[in-house]
């Protein structure tokens, strides 16, 4: 029987009237329990939320707060990750007086674009020319043929998002797995230009994650106790999608060249213009120029000034940075990370600036962390080491490494720290990629001390091998553009050895090399086979 002093209405429809003065916490009998909590564990649970609440956002000087807290990595147990993710990506204004209005907006917006692009002709059966809106038109104008071209584009993406963190039985959900496919179909036909690139789906379930985690512990601590207007609003389980394709819209907003295969140009007097890049064959379609310019930028620039030996050495080996590089920034090392050090790593990269200007430093930082193992290694170790990037102990030294190189007078020097593992396992690792490579027989046999000179293409086919269905090994075409729907593919794990992706370890401890079998493929997808010059 609900207790007469508690109030009636669920904390999430805040509709009933409340007496001036009213506090649920001091209106709720000492003697009532709720939830299998007693007054004082339910009162201290709530307290705990909103005070919380209160250190991160009613600071005068909140946002730099926030700032340093996500960067510092103080975020990593925090209860509104959200919404310092939305500020740090402008979903949210700076102004707390324009919040709600803010998410209504854009909530608004959402719900309009799905209406907009997720129909069903039968629908508009009435409404129609029957003779254009049939099954079988070709006609541009005609629903049925838009409803089989968006099949299609669906069937891509959902195959992508079947895939995605299946270690994780959150996102084997199938309603969690509608959403992600809904914001990203949602996302594509609104920037038709771009699309959808395989890659875009990585980059959402985080964000899709963190907002739940933070919902659960809304729903929590609002069981106890009437949260604020605010926190109704922003962490509202009812506008979960809503707020995911905000929050990956704004993302791509500075991650969008990466994925792209158009360049642009800036014209005088116009505004900017989107052209497609001049390739011959559509299946040389490689990576896009941003993304091959910012990872050459990184490896010939950024790790030459900060330590000359381990870039001649790369360098020697004839290791391009599009072999490993563009995996690293566009998924922003989500596969290089189990996910509660990755979320710690996307707190720095948004908080320091929605640019992500901060990326070319973790890499830097990445690569110094192993530089005395790649160093002492040839070519086939190497490979092995960076495209199986090793556990690190400690995220936060890699953070502050990563801000001490880009501004050592304002960084403290963080403590010396390298990778001290046998490398007998990213030696096989590495083995196995040119070997595998080798076998798929559209490249010559590699010497794997000394490759040849069209580094390029064996770069674009070692990222791209053909899949063999239930085969041991696979790497993800993280940097091939999807064209057209790839055929359905199932790609297991080796039964004695990690499969050849990175993938997310369970949220605990990383594992030691010699067990990382135990992590799983986080996405495989049929890539774009690029030909042979």
């Amino acid at each position: 029987m609900q207790h007469p002093n508690f109030e009636t209405h669920h904390p999430l429809q805040p509709d009933g009237e409340q007496e001036p003065g009213f506090d649920p916490l001091h209106n709720f009998n000492k003697n009532h329990s709720r939830g299998g909590l007693s007054y004082s564990e339910s009162e201290s649970t709530f307290l705990s939320y909103r005070k919380e609440w209160d250190d991160l956002f009613l600071n005068s000087n909140y946002l730099a707060r926030i700032r340093q807290a996500g960067i510092s990595g103080r975020l990593r147990s925090s209860r509104f990750r959200s919404v310092c993710w939305k500020l740090y990506l402008e979903v949210l204004p700076e102004d707390k007086s324009q919040w709600l209005n803010k998410t209504k907006e854009l909530r608004s917006q959402y719900e309009k674009i799905k209406e907009t692009h997720i129909t069903n002709p039968r629908k508009a059966a009435g409404q129609q020319d029957l003779v254009v809106n049939n099954p079988l038109s070709q006609d541009e104008g005609s629903l049925w043929n838009k409803f089989f071209q968006d099949k299609e584009l669906r069937g891509m993406i959902k195959q992508d998002v079947m895939r995605t963190f299946p270690e994780m039985r959150y996102f084997q959900d199938e309603a969690v797995r509608t959403k992600l496919t809904d914001i990203l179909f949602c996302y594509a036909r609104e920037n038709e230009l771009l699309l959808y690139k395989q890659g875009m789906h990585e980059l959402l379930a985080p964000i899709v994650f963190v907002l739940h985690c933070d919902h659960q512990a809304f729903q929590h601590a609002s069981e106890t106790a009437y949260p604020s207007e605010e926190m109704l609003s922003l962490l509202n389980p009812m506008f979960h999608e809503h707020d995911a394709y905000a929050m990956f819209s704004q993302l791509m907003e500075t991650a969008e060249p990466w994925f792209s295969s158009l360049e642009r140009e800036v014209r005088r007097g116009k505004d900017e213009m989107l052209t497609s890049m001049p390739f011959a064959r559509p299946q040389d379609s490689g990576p896009s120029v941003a993304i091959v310019t910012k990872v050459n930028r990184i490896q010939d620039q950024l790790v030459k000034k900060h330590d000359v030996e381990l870039h001649m050495h790369v360098n020697r080996l004839e290791i391009a940075p599009q072999i490993y590089g563009i995996r690293w920034v566009r998924l922003l090392f989500g596969r290089e990370f189990p996910l509660q050090d990755l979320l710690v790593v996307w707190d720095a990269l948004f908080a320091d600036s929605i640019t992500l200007d901060l990326v070319d430093y973790v890499f830097v930082a990445m690569l110094l962390y192993i530089r005395d193992a790649l160093i002492a290694s040839n070519f086939q170790t190497c490979l092995g080491l960076l495209m199986h990037y090793p556990p690190i102990g400690d995220i936060h030294t890699l953070l502050h490494k990563a801000l001490f190189l880009r501004d050592p007078k304002n960084n403290p020097r963080p403590a010396n720290y390298q990778f001290q593992q046998n490398l007998d396992y990213y030696k096989t690792r590495g083995a196995d990629l040119v070997n595998n490579t080798r076998a798929s027989g559209k490249m010559a046999p590699l010497n794997i001390n000394k490759v040849s000179s069209s580094l390029l293409s064996f770069g674009r086919k070692l990222i791209a091998p053909a899949l063999s269905v239930g085969g041991s090994s696979g790497i993800s075409p993280i940097n091939s553009e999807v064209l057209s729907a790839p055929s359905p593919v199932t790609v297991g794990p080796h039964p004695q050895a990690e499969p050849l992706l990175s993938g997310h370890a369970s949220l605990q401890t990383q594992t030691p090399p010699h067990s990382q079998h135990h992590r799983l493929l986080k996405s495989e997808s049929m890539p774009v086979h690029l030909m042979t010059r």
